[in-house]
Formats: C-alpha cells, sequence, structure tokens
C-alpha cells in the first residue's frame, strides 16, 4: 500500500513538472487540461475588473498562469450585450507561449458572442460558426494569438453570453492546427460558466 502511494506521488510530480515547466513560463495543471508532446493549453475567465462585465466571483488575479475556471454569471438583460464573459487563452511550447491556431468550442447552454481578428486588418484571421444546427454560435478558430501591440497580445479572445436558458456553458479551448474542432485536439483547456436568473 505504502509503495503504491509512493509511486502515485512521485508520478504526479512528473507529471506536474513536465506540464509547468518552460523557459521562465509557467502553466498550471488542475485537472481541467490535457497535453501531448510539446504543447499545452491554459484557459480562463477574465474578471474584467472595473468593467460593466465584472465577474465578482472570478480571482481577481486570473489569468494564463493562475487560471479561474469557473463562473456564476446572471443572464444578459433582452436587447443588450452586458454580461459577456471573456474567455481569454495561451498556447504554452517548449521555450514559452505559442502562437498557432486555436479554437474555442462553446457546449451547453449559451453562445460564443464574439470571435476577435488577432490582428485587425492583419493577416490573421478569425472565424465564428455555428457547428451543431441549434442557431447558437458554438466555434470561435482563430489563426493565432492576439498581436495588436496592446493589451492582451499573446493571447487567445473569445466573449460568451447567454439571454435566454440558465444552465451550464462549459468552454474547451484547444490547439486546432487543422481548425477543425476540438473533438481530435489533446491539447486543451476548458471553462465552465453557470448562467442564472
Amino acid at each position: 500500500m505504502t509503495k503504491s502511494i509512493t509511486r502515485l506521488l512521485a508520478t504526479m510530480f512528473l507529471l506536474a513538472v513536465a506540464v509547468t515547466s518552460t523557459s521562465g513560463t509557467q502553466a498550471y495543471w488542475d485537472g481541467n487540461s490535457s497535453s501531448s508532446g510539446p504543447y499545452w493549453a491554459s484557459s480562463y475567465i477574465n474578471p474584467d475588473t472595473g468593467a460593466a462585465t465584472e465577474n465578482a466571483d472570478v480571482d481577481p488575479n486570473s489569468s494564463c498562469n493562475r487560471a479561474d475556471r469557473n463562473d456564476t454569471q446572471r443572464l444578459r438583460d433582452a436587447g443588450s450585450t452586458n454580461r459577456n464573459v471573456h474567455n481569454d487563452a495561451c498556447l504554452f511550447g517548449r521555450n514559452g507561449r505559442f502562437d498557432g491556431v486555436a479554437t474555442f468550442q462553446s457546449t451547453g447552454v449559451g453562445n460564443i458572442s464574439a470571435c476577435p481578428d488577432p490582428d485587425g486588418a492583419g493577416p490573421k484571421t478569425a472565424v465564428l460558426s455555428e457547428t451543431n444546427g441549434d442557431g447558437r454560435m458554438d466555434r470561435c478558430t482563430q489563426s493565432g494569438y492576439q498581436s495588436k501591440g496592446t493589451v492582451g497580445d499573446t493571447e487567445y479572445h473569445a466573449r460568451l453570453n447567454n439571454s435566454s436558458t440558465p444552465g451550464t456553458q462549459n468552454v474547451q479551448f484547444c490547439f486546432d492546427p487543422e481548425a477543425n474542432g476540438c473533438a481530435d485536439s489533446n491539447v486543451s483547456s476548458r471553462i465552465t460558466i453557470n448562467w442564472v436568473r
């Protein structure tokens, strides 16, 4: 019994070292991320401190390196765009943040309300789409991380909203070089929003 526990603890330590070590950058393993090979993902809820969309129950220090992945948010008011939840994310490689094709994929209630272009008029692209026939936008694919020379650069950004149905929205962020969604990705991270009236 003691040997089994010791072996399990040693395995967990080695996994934590493998997942968190980069050149001066750390990403934290919390059971909501998966990784394979030289890349891993970290997705988090931006607390939007001081903004109309501020999420009081989200850690004010939430970031790719200290991810808060759970939020309780009220449904947005009819006819408005208030109470967007800002889902930001990073891809990491052995040398720090990695710039590659990535996707946010939503399931459950709610929708992806914005999928911003990573570089405005530059060559990078963003595609917001509806993939399951329910009329709600559920996939945001971006060709790279934000690179506009502003706050938020080297991260990926999506906005989530819900105006009608209380319940749970799960959003998976993944490395998606084929730009075909997260189903076949082995580098991903998830957040959860509990939408309430």
